[in-house]
């Protein structure tokens, strides 16, 4: 076959592939995260395995684990976030007053840095209400999907059990020639980043645990909302803390000034142990990529993509980092 002939075909099946995309593009979300999950659940199933279980009920267990922990956040916890987080939108100005007395050089600021300040405040507001809406909006669409989504347990169950099968599908699509360099990249990838993925998962469910214990113990107002908002902002590097540690202080503060030392102190206390005892156990190694680096790569992916940048930029660079090690070990 010549040369045009293999383009004309890798065109065909390019453009057919995109119809059929469009054709079920209604089930493209439940597959992807039924990928996801499989992915997520393919080391507990290893480790049933290990244990004399069979591929099938181990994959079973496998799900039955993940869905027992969806049907706890979707019925439990996300009620309660959203409840909380209703509270605070509706309070914002009784909040922003009561903290007005803390900071008394605000008074005494020049009248533009002042008026910069109100806008700022202003646009924090208005910004709070619109993921508010956006939050409401995407549970009902959810909501209207459900049966969609229901089928995610069934796609999970069978890349789970047929992972080698999906793989050989998907190699068969790769030209020969690249498919051994492909398979070797994605190997390494799925040992770096995968274990990485899976260990920040595991670190954020802990520190939410022990923020929202620790803030219960403490009395302080709204602890599911700022446990949450810890575990999720605890996966970006070095701004994580400070970014999860912000409300919980402010809000700490509308209290009392005791209960805003109390915050610092057990915040302080969980980093250290976190950064010293729990990160090192559950992550390993890390990506090897240097400090410097790590905050420019966050900063272009909070600059360009926000929040869901700062999330996924440092495992990007980390996909893009051993790529680009396997590429030059075969090159030179």
């Amino acid at each position: 076959m010549t040369k045009s002939k293999i383009i004309l075909v890798y065109t065909f099946f390019i453009i057919f592939f995109i119809f059929i995309l469009f054709l079920i593009k209604d089930f493209i979300s439940p597959l992807l995260i039924s990928f996801i999950f499989a992915y997520i659940l393919t080391p507990l199933k290893k480790h049933l395995e290990k244990r004399g279980f069979s591929s099938k009920l181990s994959a079973i267990i496998s799900i039955i684990f993940i869905l027992v922990v969806f049907i706890f956040i979707f019925f439990i916890i996300i009620p309660s976030i959203i409840k909380e987080v209703f509270v605070i939108a509706s309070s914002i100005d009784i909040i922003e007053e009561s903290l007005r007395p803390y900071f008394l050089f605000y008074d005494k600021l020049p009248a533009y840095i002042k008026g910069n300040l109100d806008v700022v405040l202003g646009k924090l507001k208005s910004t709070s209400t619109i993921y508010i809406n956006r939050l409401f909006v995407n549970t009902i669409l959810i909501s209207k999907k459900m049966t969609l989504y229901l089928l995610t347990p069934i796609f999970t169950y069978y890349f789970l059990i047929d992972s080698a099968y999906f793989k050989k599908q998907l190699m068969n699509i790769i030209p020969f020639k690249l498919r051994d360099i492909v398979f070797d990249v994605a190997r390494e990838i799925d040992e770096v980043i995968g274990n990485y993925i899976r260990g920040q998962l595991i670190l954020s469910f802990i520190i939410s645990l022990f923020t929202f214990i620790g803030l219960v113990l403490l009395r302080i107002r709204f602890p599911l909302f700022i446990a949450v908002i810890n575990g999720l902002t605890n996966i970006i590097p070095y701004f994580g803390p400070v970014l999860g540690f912000v409300p919980a202080f402010l809000i700490a503060l509308t209290q009392s000034i005791n209960k805003a030392v109390a915050v610092s102190i057990f915040f302080f206390v969980l980093q250290e142990i976190e950064s010293s005892i729990v990160a090192p156990k559950i992550l390993g190694d890390s990506l090897g990529i240097h400090p410097v680096y790590v905050i420019i790569i966050l900063l272009v992916g909070g600059k360009f993509f926000g929040g869901i940048g700062l999330l996924l930029a440092v495992p990007i660079a980390g996909i893009i980092k051993v790529t680009y090690n396997y590429l030059m070990k075969k090159i030179f």
